[in-house]
């Protein structure tokens, strides 16, 4: 690892670290940091309760899901061979939220299960994108492609939820009511995803080759492709199904990561990380802060800035690279 990627690890760690800070001190309680640290070692007070309660929650829940979106679209990037994809353009998030919405409705006890039916949905919508997309090369008519299985997905998800008529709260970007549970179903998925696709770093960097190349190296290229987007289905879904669909996230921050570190996935994997995690916690304690006390719900935030940013990648195709 050379002095200049050293150097972005570090500040962007500091950068996060300093945003963590700012979130936990964005509201009417205040905390110092040493309350802050007797707050993590159980030395509370009734003025810093609601920090652990509220606060940490949702800072944790930003980083972890901010990471998981950014890996995912890294790796959909890399195995579709495509720089503009995004889980939430091609149908993956959609998926995720049309199959958990269907198998609450089904089932509302079923809700220990919810991380599941987001899989499910999630992988559905990626088989759909790459039964569809496969033999085309236009990158722009992979996304209009991606773009009308998501519609569909939403506009099904739409039509449900009317016809329905319930209040039964699907996850939004909104992260003020999220608490230690949402915490711990993240866990339980995120880090050791996260850790599995950094683990094939080098793998990854296989699909830099063409596919016929890879094929002659003796490598089964659509077990590797199938392999890798599952892990970033995963995360993709597992994001949803906390807190909503989220877009161009997951398209903005491996952009990010490449212009920064390179394309290299051992560093440019979790880096991306990084950035997907100080960019989602920045959006959301800008949306507490900017117009206190309404809130701005991050992904508001996230199409504001991510709608121009896609139009600037479509317009360079990420030529960059």
């Amino acid at each position: 690892m050379n002095k200049k990627i050293s150097l972005a690890f570090v500040s962007t760690t500091i950068l996060l670290v300093i945003t963590i800070f700012i979130a936990i001190n964005t509201g009417n309680i205040k905390a110092s940091p040493l309350e802050i640290f007797n707050l993590i070692f159980n030395k509370t007070s009734n003025s810093t309760l609601a920090i652990l309660d509220l606060r940490f929650p949702r800072i944790i829940i930003a980083i972890l899901v901010g990471a998981a979106l950014a890996v995912s679209g890294l790796l959909l990037q890399t195995t579709l061979k495509n720089p503009l994809i995004d889980p939430s353009l091609v149908g993956v998030s959609g998926g995720a939220n049309l199959i958990l919405y269907l198998g609450l409705l089904v089932s509302p006890s079923a809700i220990i299960y919810k991380s599941f039916f987001a899989i499910v949905g999630g992988i559905v919508g990626y088989l759909l994108i790459f039964a569809f997309a496969r033999n085309i090369k236009n990158n722009v008519s992979i996304i209009l492609i991606g773009i009308a299985i998501s519609s569909f997905f939403t506009g099904l998800l739409t039509s449900l939820s009317f016809l329905e008529n319930t209040s039964k709260s699907l996850a939004r970007a909104s992260l003020g009511m999220k608490s230690w549970e949402d915490v711990n179903l993240l866990l339980i998925w995120i880090p050791i995803t996260i850790v599995i696709a950094i683990l094939l770093a080098k793998v990854c960097n296989i699909f830099f080759l063409d596919d016929k190349i890879i094929a002659s190296l003796g490598l089964n290229i659509n077990l590797l492709r199938f392999t890798i987007s599952l892990l970033a289905v995963i995360l993709a879904s597992i994001a949803t199904s906390v807190v909503g669909v989220i877009a161009f996230l997951s398209l903005i921050a491996p952009h990010i990561a490449k212009i920064i570190v390179g394309k290299n996935h051992i560093y440019c994997l979790p880096f991306s990380a990084l950035v997907g995690a100080l960019i989602f916690l920045g959006f959301d304690t800008l949306g507490r802060s900017i117009f206190n006390p309404i809130e701005i719900p991050a992904d508001i935030l996230m199409l504001v800035v991510g709608g121009p940013c896609f139009l600037i990648l479509i317009k360079t195709g990420g030529k960059y690279e």
